[in-house]
């Protein structure tokens, strides 16, 4: 076990906390990509955390890792766009189903958890910086 546990499980929260907002960030710039109907639709990507087991019996967890990266709806939205270059002869291309709000309460989710993990880092350290500046 290590010696500074809350550090690292802080910093396994933050790996994680990073991935979520890569894949905000994606699924809000990919949100308006039309396709022509047929063809493979952007898919939206939610973070899947899991709980990282400590080693040994009756141990601490040892904090968080990304678990998956669940994929979105492959179908997408079919609209009426006549004037999109990637319209069918029908007039309709496909969007992929992003929703943005969803997505902007799941990046202030986010941010706030990396956050408070930044905190407890920051905590932990002044605390082992308090206990290695106490002399004997």
């Amino acid at each position: 076990m290590s010696m500074f546990p809350s550090i690292n499980i802080a910093g396994t929260g933050l790996e994680v906390d990073q991935t979520w907002i890569d894949a905000i960030g994606g699924n809000v710039a990919n949100a308006q990509d039309a396709v022509t109907p047929g063809q493979p639709v952007y898919r939206d990507e939610e973070v899947v955390a899991a709980a990282s087991p400590g080693s040994g019996s009756g141990s601490v967890g040892a904090g968080v890792k990304v678990g998956s990266i669940a994929l979105g709806s492959a179908q997408g939205i079919l609209t009426y766009d006549p004037g999109n270059p990637l319209a069918n002869k029908a007039g309709d291309v496909t969007y992929p189903e992003v929703n943005i709000g969803h997505e902007m309460t799941s990046l202030v989710e986010a941010q706030v958890s990396y956050e408070v993990d930044s905190k407890v880092l920051q905590n932990s350290d002044t605390a082992y910086q308090a206990i290695l500046a106490i002399k004997p």
